[in-house]
């Protein structure tokens, strides 16, 4: 029930974030944007450190994870990503990370060995990709510009991807607090560093609705979102929780038609069913 409850509150929460980026990409360069949020995660996280009194020993273990979410994740996922909705749609971007799942299973039978790779879990993972690109089919041509782009948020795909399936090795008995405070603070000091030296700051246009992005996207999407995320990993296989990237676009889509009043086309309708069969057929138990 617990892991149920987790893995719907990530897909809702991040199911919100693809539009937050971009409300707060408006007058803030990509990095500091990101560099922002992480740093405002940390500082959240620090504070609740400290009202528990959490003694701080970090094993070998811990040191590895710490290294993979601050390098891999909260740099330079974080940095693709973002980057990435300057040149293309979030929808786009959505499906181009939708291929996760098939990354984390490879790596986790082939690297890692934790999980078998089925055939089962291959093709339901398929069908879930093909339903996300029919529920966000990219609307834009595709130039040189939305190229890189694209190639931008495959590559945060392989690194969300190889950090799964390290932190479902190695961080099965760590402090999921303690691996996101020293993970943020690596990732919010690499992105501002990197923002400092090739974006201008004297650009930025600060606004109400850039500022309120950021701050949800640093409490919710980022402190929330991954306590949960990293709570999830122990308790279910690695590939089974990146499926939550099939089904975040799906979210989207339904927050925008009920907030933003956007159409849900029959074409949505039909990529919504087919992302939910591929989940289905990936989730399903093996015949003994």
């Amino acid at each position: 029930m617990m892991a149920a409850f987790l893995f719907a509150l990530i897909c809702l929460i991040w199911g919100s974030t693809w539009v937050a980026i971009k409300i707060g990409l408006i007058g803030v360069p990509p990095f500091l944007g990101a560099g922002l949020r992480f740093l405002l995660s940390t500082l959240i996280i620090g504070a609740v450190l400290v009202g528990r009194r959490t003694p701080i020993r970090l094993t070998r273990d811990d040191r590895i994870c710490i290294l993979s979410l601050g390098l891999l994740v909260f740099w330079l996922d974080y940095a693709a990503v973002y980057w990435a909705e300057t040149r293309i749609s979030s929808g786009l971007t959505a499906i181009l990370f939708s291929t996760m799942p098939l990354v984390t299973s490879l790596l986790s039978a082939y690297w890692t060995r934790t999980e078998m790779l089925s055939g089962r879990k291959v093709v339901g993972i398929l069908i879930g990709v093909v339903g996300t690109a029919l529920l966000f089919g990219p609307a834009e041509q595709i130039g040189g510009a939305a190229a890189l782009g694209m190639l931008a948020a495959l590559a945060a795909s392989a690194f969300a991807a190889i950090n799964l399936v390290t932190m479902k090795k190695y961080g099965r008995h760590s402090d999921t607090f303690v691996l996101n405070f020293f993970g943020m603070g690596i990732g919010a000091i690499c992105l501002l560093v990197m923002s400092a030296a090739i974006e201008n700051w004297s650009d930025v246009a600060w606004s109400r609705d850039n500022v309120l992005a950021i701050v949800y996207l640093a409490v919710f999407g980022s402190v929330i979102a991954f306590w949960a995320y990293y709570i999830l990993i122990r308790q279910m296989d690695a590939t089974i929780v990146s499926l939550s990237t099939l089904i975040i676009p799906i979210v989207a889509l339904a927050l925008g038609r009920l907030f933003l009043d956007e159409t849900v086309t029959p074409m949505a309708v039909a990529g919504i069913a087919t992302v939910l069969a591929g989940v289905g057929v990936a989730l399903r138990p093996a015949r003994r």
